[in-house]
């Protein structure tokens, strides 16, 4: 075990005690990947922004004009002319647009069909659906009043004065909504964010076969198995070294995230903790096994694209599980990245850490078993392969 922590030590030597390795294993990435989870996490305004043109020439325009703002979930923006109004909504300065006709007041209190108010948009979305469906239903609402009151013999200015006070009354009295957002819910953002930290924390491979590459090439790992010292310690001492330096990113990226950003996991510091070191148990194990597999420093461009990439498309970081055929879900309880999103997810909707047992027995048993096997395969006298 001591020869295990004396390699362990020199690879923390190599990796972080050294201005470009501090550089270059802590510092750029983990600014990169706290930023780039600032952004990611960042939780967008749920209000749409509405351009709007009224055209109209009676009373019944500006009506609908402020029975919509008070809608909480639209923020009305005048637009001055309906080719500025096609340039917001062209530009995405708003997420949809719409203009009310001049003769709209006009066609309603003539107990004519209504004009079909004019709706721009880039593509549909749950904003411009439901501001459709609430423009309609204002309209109708308003040609049945009037209906109402035509029926009784009302013309003219009675009819009109009768009308608009009744709407009035209608949108003073309506029954409206009083929300109060407590944010007890899972932050939207949150699988995105766990993804992208978990295929940063994967790249840790490449870190440590570089190194174990090194140490063919120069030989280094020869001489020290020939101390003598076994397989199974060089294979730990890496894996020890490579864990340090992991454990260190995840603290590092954590406190920048959550205290500097302000970023909301939606669950504590220590059991999110627990659950990454877990997860950098298993990635350890499959850094050990690639390590010991590899013999050419050419070969380490095929990590990504047949180890790191390949594991977290089917564990879940891309995308959810969920969305994926019943196969590949299957599949997916063989690669660390399902299990240890599982458990952040679970636990970020409120079950507690002790519940986790199954995910955490499971990724230790991914990092334990698979550092067997590359102390197995691991030849230390072969050099690099030319």
């Amino acid at each position: 075990m001591s020869n295990s922590i004396v390699i362990a030590l020199n690879m923390l030597r190599r990796s972080l005690f050294q201005r470009k390795g501090l550089l270059l294993y802590l510092i750029i990435p983990t600014a990169a990947v706290s930023l780039i989870i600032a952004v990611l996490g960042k939780q967008s305004e749920n209000r749409a922004d509405i351009a709007y043109l009224n055209l109209d020439q009676g009373t019944l325009g500006t009506q609908i004009v402020q029975e919509l703002g008070a809608f909480p979930d639209y923020r009305l923006v005048s637009a001055a002319s309906e080719a500025e109004l096609k340039s917001d909504v062209i530009k995405q300065k708003v997420t949809g647009a719409f203009i009310i006709p001049a003769d709209l007041s006009q066609k309603l209190f003539a107990g004519g069909t209504p004009p079909q108010l004019e709706m721009y948009q880039l593509n549909a979305n749950e904003s411009t659906v439901t501001l459709q469906i609430s423009l309609d239903g204002i309209l109708a609402r308003y040609q049945d009043t009037i209906s109402t009151y035509s029926e009784q013999g009302l013309t003219g200015t009675a009819l009109q004065e009768l009308a608009l006070q009744t709407l009035a009354f209608m949108q003073k009295h309506q029954i409206s909504p009083n929300i109060t957002d407590l944010h007890m819910y899972t932050n939207p953002n949150m699988h995105i964010v766990i993804g992208f930290m978990l295929i940063f924390m994967m790249s840790l491979i490449n870190s440590t076969v570089s190194l174990v590459m090194e140490d063919r090439r120069f030989r280094t790992m020869a001489r020290t198995y020939t101390a003598p010292v076994r397989a199974i310690e060089i294979v730990a001492g890496n894996f020890l070294g490579s864990f340090a330096v992991g454990t260190l990113q995840v603290l590092v990226i954590l406190f920048i995230t959550r205290y500097v950003a302000g970023y909301e996991y939606g669950l504590p510091f220590l059991p999110q903790f627990i659950i990454l070191e877990f997860f950098l148990l298993a990635s350890m194990g499959i850094a050990s096994t690639v390590a010991s597999m590899v013999k050419n420093a050419t070969n380490m461009n095929v990590i990504n694209s047949l180890v790191v990439t390949p594991t977290c498309m089917l564990g879940g970081c891309f995308w959810p599980i969920s969305l994926m055929p019943d196969w590949m879900q299957k599949l997916a309880n063989f690669v660390p990245q399902k299990w240890a999103l599982d458990a952040i997810e679970r636990m970020s909707a409120g079950q507690p850490l002790s519940h986790m047992w199954m995910h955490m027995g499971v990724l230790a048993l991914f990092g334990l078993i698979l550092m067997s096997i590359g102390s197995a395969i691991l030849k230390p006298m072969e050099s690099e392969a030319g």
